[in-house]
């Protein structure tokens, strides 16, 4: 049986590109050594009193409402506008194989494992049934925690949740780790790595991300043994391939939420949201396979991921 050692190193980018937005906006506040007023108003008709039997309303009078702009700033007159801040935070999280456990059992959003010893509340863990070529997976955050049950927050999944009843499921650590490793390929089975990621975009529009390469894997010290991009939908026992597979089943421009797709060295969308999103969560299922007869060497490739917000 022949065999290939494959390490997978990964560089994670986050990119944040801005376009047509400038947050020139002026703000005044008074202060002293031991308050602040933030929301101050100026009033043509002071303050009234409205009263019933259960309500009470302290009100005023303002005789000016609108907005104006210049080049530079921007005045929201009237009741005292909120300053908008648009805000991104985007965290990359990869399996790490040396933190994998066994599950037994996937209650609601609790998961049975054979230990809890290395996980703590606020870790991120991928879920996966019947690891391999046809695993189902789900990704969540700890919330709770015993020494043999991990309960998370939500199970954010590819459409599927999983079923899991201790034949070949585990449990994997994510964590912002920079190097993957598949471990040794062999020619029966399809090894597999999470690429997972939680995106916060308080901004109008949403976001995507993005996947790419440096290079096809290839060989160390050869430029000709390549683990072939898979072009069939399906990374396949038995053959040399490669290609990924997203959670994300909306996708709008890419075929990561329908197939396993080759990852290439243009940026394709493997994540995407349409509006304010906070804590959003997909990931990337990396799959290799090799064929018998393939070169035993170590290969290697660097990826990134990129975040994009739409303003």
């Amino acid at each position: 049986m022949a065999s290939v050692k494959k390490t997978l190193s990964l560089v994670l980018v986050s990119m944040l590109f801005l376009s047509g937005f400038s947050p020139n906006f002026a703000v005044a506040a008074m202060t002293s050594t031991n308050y602040q007023i933030l929301w101050d108003s100026v009033d043509a008709g002071g303050s009234n009193d409205s009263s019933s039997a259960s309500y009470k309303l302290h009100d005023s009078i303002e005789n000016i409402a609108g907005a104006g702009t210049s080049a530079s700033y921007s005045l929201k007159e009237g009741y005292r506008g909120g300053i908008y801040d648009r805000t991104v935070n985007f965290n990359v999280l990869s399996e790490s194989r040396s933190y994998q456990v066994g599950a037994t059992l996937l209650s609601g959003t609790t998961v049975t494992v054979t230990t809890t010893s290395s996980y703590s509340v606020g870790s991120y863990i991928a879920i996966v049934q019947n690891e391999g070529v046809s695993q189902i997976t789900a990704m969540g955050k700890v919330a709770s925690l015993t020494a043999t049950t991990m309960t998370v927050d939500a199970l954010n999944t590819g459409g599927t949740t999983p079923t899991i009843d201790g034949v070949n499921d585990v449990v994997y650590l994510l964590s912002a780790v920079t190097a993957l490793d598949f471990g040794t390929l062999v020619t029966d089975a399809v090894s597999t790595l999470i690429v997972g990621w939680e995106a916060s975009a308080d901004v109008s529009q949403g976001y995507n991300i993005y996947v790419m390469e440096d290079r096809d894997i290839t060989a160390s010290g050869s430029s000709g043994n390549v683990l072939t991009d898979v072009s069939d939908g399906t990374v396949s026992p038995g053959a040399t391939e490669y290609g990924a597979r997203s959670s994300d089943t909306s996708l709008a421009s890419s075929t990561f939420d329908t197939a396993d797709t080759a990852i290439t060295t243009t940026p394709q969308q493997v994540g995407s949201r349409g509006d304010n999103s906070l804590y959003t969560r997909d990931f990337l299922t990396l799959k290799a396979s090799i064929a018998t007869g393939a070169t035993s060497a170590m290969y290697t490739q660097a990826l990134t991921v990129i975040f994009v917000g739409d303003y």
